[in-house]
């Protein structure tokens, strides 16, 4: 039997982290020792954890919107983008077409999965995706050289800080188009809320329902604080750390178990991708032979 390596709290929060794990394995067993963290005993179903993987394990848990001009540009980056993205919707099988106020998450959320700037922050319910995500090949020079890391949410938790109906308990996690969440979070709201909460967005596309995706939604502020750097932030996070020397091993192992990055992505320009694996996997090609050539036209 492959035990985790024991939680440590060696940040400045006190969020508990394993650290060291170098197999699928260990990973699983270090998802199921917070599960029993967490979990009401003898009620294993009683809890929820959503997960993050990212490339670094220093890598903040801030929107991409706070890497920029801040979410105070938030309608600088909508504006934008519904401009210039009307000569594709027809292209788009998920535009919002209303103008209310599910028309604006449906475009922040498509937003988000084009890339573009926004308050909002991808999870999974999935561990298993996190971990493919943290994992990926595809790294920068300076995502190299150190460890990786998946990030574990208890989102009851974290929305114990709101309550968002006095009929229920706090800790309920409400889609974003409910009344009582654009209270706290709509596109108008002013206020001086520092922490993000956890919500349930639109299932406008196929990558959001095939990654199990959920999110946190952030406040419109100047000045977005990483949730990780919250002073309450072990209440809710805990943290699992991937060796960099062992995340080539660990992607391969999650591909046999027929987990793959294009598979997260169904999409077209993702088929690529998908056939060259399959050829690889089926040994089609010799390894000096070159199936798939790039182009710059």
């Amino acid at each position: 039997m492959v035990k985790p390596h024991k939680p440590t709290r060696a940040n400045a929060n006190g969020i508990p982290t394993i650290r060291g794990v170098n197999s699928v394995e260990k990973f699983l067993r270090a998802v199921d020792h917070f599960y029993q963290l967490i979990c009401p005993e003898n009620k294993p179903n009683k809890c929820e954890l959503w997960f993050r993987g990212v490339k670094r394990t220093d890598y903040n848990l801030d929107p991409s919107i706070a890497r920029g001009l801040g979410a105070q540009a938030e309608i600088v980056y909508l504006s934008k983008f519904r401009s210039l993205a009307y000569p594709y919707l027809q292209e788009t099988p998920y535009f919002p077409y209303s103008e209310d106020r599910n028309s604006y998450w449906g475009w922040l959320f498509m937003m988000q999965h084009y890339g573009v700037p926004t308050r909002l922050l991808d999870w999974s319910r999935e561990a298993l995706v996190a971990l493919l995500f943290a994992v990926d090949p595809n790294r920068t020079p300076k995502e190299e050289e150190v460890d990786s890391a998946v990030w574990l949410l208890n989102p009851v938790e974290l929305n114990k800080a709101f309550q968002f109906y006095d009929f229920l308990q706090r800790g309920y996690i409400p889609n974003v188009t409910e009344p009582a969440f654009n209270a706290k979070f709509g596109p108008n709201v002013r206020n001086e809320n520092v922490k993000a909460a956890a919500a349930i967005g639109p299932l406008n596309n196929p990558r959001i329902i095939k990654q199990a995706g959920t999110f946190t939604v952030y406040p419109k502020r100047r000045i977005i604080v990483p949730l990780n750097q919250l002073p309450d932030a072990a209440n809710y996070l805990y943290k699992i750390v991937i060796t960099k020397e062992s995340r080539n091993d660990i992607y391969h192992q999650l591909n046999h178990y027929g987990l793959t990055v294009s598979d997260l992505f169904p999409q077209l320009d993702k088929v690529k991708d998908e056939i060259e694996r399959e050829i690889n996997a089926e040994n089609l090609t010799s390894s000096s032979s070159a199936v798939f050539v790039s182009r710059r036209v």
